[in-house]
C-alpha cells in the first residue's frame, strides 16, 4: 500500500503541486490526485489497486480559474523501468482515446479515461505499476499552453 502511495504521490509531483490524499483515502476507499493548473485545476480519481484484466476507468474533473481548460487532448500508458544503459527509461504502452471537455471560467466539467488493460499490439499487460499521463490545452487570457496531470495505476494479478 506505501509503495502505491509513493508511486501516486510521484507522479503527481511530477505534472504539478503534491496530491492531496484527504479526501476519501483508505484501503478500500478512493484517492483525489489534483493537478494545479495556471488556470486551474485537474483531478484524477483513482483506487489503490485494479484486478489485472479488468477495465480501468478514471474520473476526470476539471475546474478552471480564468480562461479556459480543455481535455484531455491526449491519454497515454507508459511504462517505467531502467534501459540497459541503467538509465531510468519510459516506454509507450498504449495511447488511449479521450473524450475532451472544455471548462470555461468558474466551471467543472467531468469526464473519464479508460484502459482495458491492453497494450498497443492488443496484449494483455504483466501485473505492475502504469503511468497514465494527459495532456490539457489552456487558454488563459488569449495565451494557449499546454499543461499535464499524470498517475500511477497499480495493476495486480486478480
Amino acid at each position: 500500500m506505501r509503495g502505491v502511495l509513493l508511486a501516486a504521490a510521484l507522479a503527481a509531483s511530477a505534472c504539478a503541486a503534491p496530491p492531496d490524499f484527504g479526501r476519501g483515502a483508505g484501503p478500500t476507499g478512493t484517492f483525489v490526485i489534483p493537478t494545479q493548473l495556471p488556470n486551474g485545476r485537474v483531478e484524477l480519481t483513482i483506487q489503490p489497486h485494479y484486478a489485472l484484466g479488468s477495465t480501468v476507468t478514471i474520473p476526470v474533473a476539471i475546474s478552471t480559474t480564468r480562461g479556459t481548460i480543455t481535455g484531455p487532448l491526449a491519454a497515454r500508458v507508459l511504462a517505467s523501468g531502467v534501459n540497459e544503459g541503467t538509465s531510468p527509461a519510459e516506454v509507450l504502452v498504449r495511447s488511449l482515446v479521450a473524450t475532451s471537455v472544455t471548462a470555461a471560467a468558474g466551471q467543472r466539467r467531468m469526464t473519464s479515461v479508460s484502459w482495458d488493460g491492453l497494450d498497443e499490439q492488443g496484449r494483455l499487460v504483466p501485473a505492475d505499476a502504469y503511468s497514465l499521463v494527459l495532456e490539457f490545452l489552456l487558454d488563459g487570457a488569449g495565451a494557449e499552453t499546454q499543461g499535464r496531470a499524470g498517475v500511477t495505476l497499480q495493476l495486480n494479478a486478480p
